[in-house]
């Protein structure tokens, strides 16, 4: 028997078969019940997960985009509002610098005009006081001239005569004085 069996290999033993065949089936049918099934469910639900997270972040940055140019438009309000205050600040600041010279201007004609009018009450004084000064002389000299004291209406006669000459003097010193400036 021994010899039998190794001169044939190959023998197709039918119970051997179909018990195999069967066996294969059975595990086939219980490894698609208990195994195929879960991964297959598995695998939908990571299917679906992914699915999620690339429609997730579709929107994420759709969204980012949006806030981007949101973003860019009020950087951009502001970069105008900042040349408006800029340009705004720069027209106040030129109207100030003209009011200012302005009134430096005013001010130093009413300092000239009062340099002016105190100068003229200097002069003023001076002329009256000159006047009190050739009156005495005059009444001085013309006494000593006389040889005799004046009394008080030869005294304004004459003083009185003196000042209009001197005040027509210098009249025609004034419009000389005046053509010369």
């Amino acid at each position: 028997m021994l010899l039998q069996a190794v001169s044939q290999p190959l023998t197709v033993d039918i119970w051997t078969w179909l018990f195999n065949s069967f066996n294969v089936l059975v595990i086939m049918l219980l490894l698609y019940k208990f195994l195929w099934k879960p991964i297959q469910t598995v695998m939908t639900e990571r299917e679906e997960l992914i699915e999620n997270s690339l429609a997730h972040a579709a929107d994420s940055k759709a969204e980012a985009e949006k806030l981007l140019a949101e973003y860019r438009e009020q950087m951009q309000d502001a970069q105008r509002e900042a040349q408006a205050v800029i340009a705004e600040a720069t027209d106040k600041a030129k109207v100030a610098g003209e009011r200012i010279v302005q009134e430096a201007e005013q001010e130093a004609a009413k300092t000239l005009s009062r340099a002016k009018a105190e100068i003229e009450r200097e002069r003023e004084k001076a002329l009256a006081a000159i006047r009190d000064e050739v009156t005495s002389l005059v009444v001085l000299a013309t006494g000593k001239l006389i040889g005799r004291t004046l009394n008080e209406d030869d005294h304004r006669h004459l003083v009185q005569e003196f000042v209009d000459q001197v005040a027509a003097a210098e009249g025609a010193a004034d419009e000389q004085v005046g053509e010369v400036q």
